[in-house]
């Protein structure tokens, strides 16, 4: 099968990428940057045996002759909560940029389409457990525009006669995440703190269940134009999280445990004080839904759809992320030291040099 993806180099979509290829398909990739530190990504992907080449969603003209041949498209390429970014932004890139994909994968007669979506778009704080007959509840700008490129890709399919997936996964983890990446080096250190008694459910999906699922998504004849919350194993509350990802690290604390409320205010009068005097504030009153959070997720549905299963619990999962961490760290500390190396021999050979 050939598949073509967008943000092939991003986190989850470089794991997918892998896990095609190593499967046998052929993998058309589609980055956006080329920057220094998606440079090792894309060598990496090369060597697996993926074809990629730099372009834009938001420039049809930079993907379209890419698209050509293609039985499936994996739509990865997304913003998600950058630091400053506006309702406009979001719109632009997440709904703007899956429109021009979605169209561009029907010109090309391509069989299915599979978007990424967000489970997101149920709430961050809903009783019981979410399932796909849960009301929407967007809870920012994110999640809004991740919903309105959902409806894009329903529409341009539907009238195009291409089958479309929309997978909805809950948080994602796992080696090579910089989101959590602040996360799990406090609690390595013992420094995370826990405001409040940590009893919101967090429910997490470890990234190669998740790349598993989008490949089967590709082929699975029951999830034709269907729209499928992905999770894993288990939800648990926030302290047990906390506790699973220190014992990973053997650590014997995660980091002090503190009062919320006051927390809550102190960050709002940050968040306005900070408005008014036009700077960016150290902590805010989102920042502090990380405390606040509550939620469950059923993927019985996509289980059954797919044929799929989530295979990796939070214990093995935090373990394989930190040791990739550690495996990181040490390399870069390998380069630096390499690095440093090769500069003192080349002052060397010019201070010998006659």
């Amino acid at each position: 099968m050939r598949i073509f993806v967008t943000g092939a180099t991003g986190f989850i979509g470089a794991h997918f990428v892998e896990r095609a290829v190593a499967e046998g398909h052929e993998v058309i990739g589609l980055y956006r940057s080329d920057g220094a530190k998606h440079r090792a990504v894309i060598e990496r992907l090369r060597a697996h045996g993926a074809s990629l080449r730099r372009g834009d969603v938001l420039k049809p003209e930079s993907f379209a002759d890419m698209v050509k041949g293609s039985d499936s498209v994996c739509h990865f390429a997304a913003a998600f909560r950058e630091s400053g970014a506006d309702e406009s932004y979001f719109r632009r890139m997440n709904v703007e940029g899956t429109s021009n994909v979605a169209r561009a994968a029907a010109a090309a007669g391509v069989k299915r389409f599979v978007q990424c979506g967000t489970a997101g778009i149920y709430g961050q704080r809903v009783a019981g457990t979410i399932d796909e007959s849960t009301p929407i509840r967007p809870w920012n700008s994110y999640e809004r525009s991740k919903l309105a490129a959902d409806e894009q890709v329903r529409d341009i399919a539907t009238s195009a006669g291409m089958e479309y997936v929309i997978l909805r996964p809950t948080a994602v983890y796992g080696p090579r995440d910089e989101r959590l990446l602040k996360l799990f080096r406090s609690v390595q250190k013992g420094r995370f703190p826990l405001f409040g008694p940590g009893e919101g459910r967090r429910h997490m999906i470890y990234v190669t269940d998740l790349a598993d699922a989008f490949l089967r998504a590709c082929t699975a004849p029951m999830a034709a134009n269907q729209e499928l919350i992905v999770a894993g194993p288990k939800a648990v509350p926030l302290r047990e999280m906390l506790e699973t990802i220190a014992q990973a690290a053997n650590r014997p604390v995660f980091g002090p445990r503190l009062p919320l409320k006051p927390m809550l205010a102190l960050a709002a009068v940050v968040e306005d004080t900070c408005k008014v005097l036009n700077i960016n504030p150290p902590i805010y009153r989102r920042r502090m839904d990380f405390y606040l959070n509550d939620a469950a997720f059923d993927s019985r549905q996509a289980q059954a759809v797919l044929g799929w299963q989530p295979k990796v619990d939070l214990a093995e999962g935090f373990a394989a992320t930190l040791s990739a961490l550690r495996q990181e760290r040490g390399s870069a500390a390998v380069n630096a030291v390499a690095q440093a190396f090769a500069f003192l021999t080349l002052i060397t050979m010019f201070a010998t040099d006659p």
